[in-house]
């Protein structure tokens, strides 16, 4: 056995809002690949509405995962 200090555990909050805005960005990024490959009215249509939707929810996800990363750091 060591004496050696645990490693510092990572801020499980900010860490899961940010992997949460990325999924929803891969989703939104497959609904335009796939309205790209294939444009059908209905394609466009889930792309208007859980593309971007997703795209928007990934960026306020994305922030607010940074503004409590600065609070925490006490940057802000």
């Amino acid at each position: 056995m060591t004496d050696a200090p645990a490693p510092p555990q990572p801020p499980a909050g900010p860490v899961r809002l940010v992997t949460v805005a990325c999924i929803m960005a891969l989703i939104g990024v497959g609904f335009s690949l796939l309205h790209f490959v294939r444009p059908t009215p209905l394609l466009f249509s889930l792309f208007m509405i859980v593309g971007q939707g997703s795209f928007a929810a990934a960026l306020v996800l994305y922030a607010v995962a940074i503004f409590t990363d600065l609070k925490r750091r006490k940057v802000l």
